[in-house]
């Protein structure tokens, strides 16, 4: 998923858009795209700031960034969505499969930074056998 995507999204289960972005990895593809159509307009993801501070040129870099493997964390609530293959997976609680996407970050919890970790509510991981 591009970055200038991403301030378009919000947590469905406490509607907040205020949501933490972890990259785990990120691949680089041209986009036919012009950086002042799609330029972000409340927060750049890309570098974490308000999009106001962001000069155009850097936009320019932006645009042919894919967040291709990561997770999203919302700073409200504390739940947790993981992009797998470019796809936020971001569905209420009634519809996900908290086994499969626990197991899912098990193997990449190292790679979440410690402040950010700890606004995650991550049942209990189990243990294999």
């Amino acid at each position: 998923m591009r970055y200038y995507f991403f301030e378009l999204l919000a947590c469905p289960v406490c509607r907040s858009p205020d949501l933490e972005l972890v990259e785990f990895r990120v691949e680089e593809s041209k986009a036919n795209v012009d950086p002042a159509k799609v330029r972000c307009r409340e927060r750049c993801y890309f570098l974490r700031r308000p999009a106001a501070e962001v000069p155009l040129e850097t936009c320019a870099r932006c645009v042919d960034r894919d967040v291709v493997e990561g997770v999203l964390v919302c700073r409200s609530c504390g739940r947790w969505y993981p992009i797998i293959d470019g796809i936020p997976r971001m569905l209420d609680d009634k519809f996900r499969k908290f086994e499969e996407d626990v197991r899912w970050i098990a193997p990449r919890l190292g790679m979440v930074p410690e402040g950010v970790r700890a606004l995650m509510k991550i049942p209990a991981i189990p243990t294999q056998a």
